[in-house]
């Protein structure tokens, strides 16, 4: 089990259309990019500056958890993205997983970039349960719960996949030496009976 999860927080990471493709067969997910370009429209430059943006982001951000029932605890980002035209107001949320993260992994209000409109609120848990276990396969792959237990934890079973793979490079090297070798002596039998 630990390392089908780990194969498939990879493929999380590395391979989004088949990862996602299955989530949403599997589970009530909505992809983070639908959220981001479902009320898109690209702007370069909106009206809001960044100290209203913020101020708005933490007013919205407060309307939601009295909506939502969670708290908010310390803000992480700020953000604006051109391609959707909208702010992305990130803060520390009661729902958040991570216990450690240099960004990322919080709960998120999205807002327009010129009107200050509230677009959408996503939490990395309680709202969607593919996106719940999106946010627990993030969390487990980078060791970002359970605490130092955890992290070493994980350190050793990356250890171990290396050296599974480095075991099986060696095994496969062994076999196709065997076999060579064998190609050879049946090779000289059929010479030798040839000759005789």
């Amino acid at each position: 089990p630990l390392f089908l999860i780990f194969a498939w927080s990879s493929v999380m990471m590395n391979i989004r259309p088949v990862y996602e493709w299955v989530i949403e067969a599997v589970f009530d997910y909505r992809s983070p990019m639908v959220a981001f370009m479902s009320n898109a429209h690209p702007n370069d430059k909106p009206h809001l500056g960044w100290r209203e943006a913020q101020l708005i982001g933490e007013r919205l951000i407060s309307e939601q958890a009295l909506q939502h029932n969670f708290t908010v605890g310390q803000p992480i980002s700020l953000m604006y993205w051109k391609d959707s035209g909208m702010y992305i107001y990130e803060v520390r949320g009661s729902r958040d997983i991570f216990e450690r993260a240099p960004k990322g992994g919080g709960t998120e209000i999205m807002f327009d970039g010129d009107t200050g409109a509230f677009r959408e609120l996503t939490q990395p848990t309680g709202e969607r349960a593919g996106n719940t276990v999106e946010s627990w396969l993030y969390a487990l792959h980078m060791a970002r719960v359970f605490g130092r237990p955890y992290q070493i934890f994980v350190c050793i079973v990356g250890l171990v996949i290396a050296m599974l793979s480095v075991t099986g490079v060696y095994i496969w090297l062994k076999k196709r030496n065997a076999r060579s070798i064998s190609r050879e002596k049946h090779a000289r039998r059929l010479v030798e009976e040839t000759l005789a």
